[in-house]
């Protein structure tokens, strides 16, 4: 009996720490990640339908260990034009949180305004929220996919 109790211990404990790799997070985020959906829509997206202006047509994130380079395509649905946005600089971690500063982009860009990004799945997605006034506001959420 006390040996049933022993493993269904084990077994809880296992279940619990489970989940312990993702609070840590991935040893490193260094690499490519690519842009695979906005507010739950597939690429191409348009995430602020049916008002938005533009579509979303593709996306990536790189990381060096102290910086990344955020990049987009887009195309402004009233008059068929299409445009890139960047932003670069650095980032800081703390378990499966990055947290981002700003220090360039692009001339025809503006920023990201991005909030803390969330890493899952052992890092190899990341859910990053951009947008709108800044973090606190109605941002668009963007999920990435890392490169392999």
């Amino acid at each position: 009996m006390r040996q049933k109790f022993m493993h269904a211990g084990i077994a809880a404990l296992a279940l619990v720490c489970g989940g312990c790799g993702d609070e840590a997070g991935p040893t490193t985020v260094t690499g490519s990640y690519t842009m695979v959906s906005e507010n739950g829509q597939p690429l191409p997206s348009d995430p602020s339908a049916p008002f938005g202006c533009c579509l979303t047509l593709s996306g990536s994130i790189t990381f060096t260990a102290t910086a990344y380079d955020l990049r987009t395509s887009h195309k402004n649905k009233n008059n068929g034009l299409e445009f890139d946005n960047a932003e670069q600089g650095t980032y800081t971690r703390d378990g499966s949180t990055l947290r981002f500063t700003r220090t360039g982009g692009s001339s025809d860009g503006f920023p990201y305004l991005l909030a803390p990004g969330k890493l899952s799945d052992g890092g190899r997605t990341l859910t990053l929220l951009y947008g709108d006034e800044g973090p606190g506001s109605d941002q668009t959420e963007a999920v990435f996919a890392k490169d392999d």
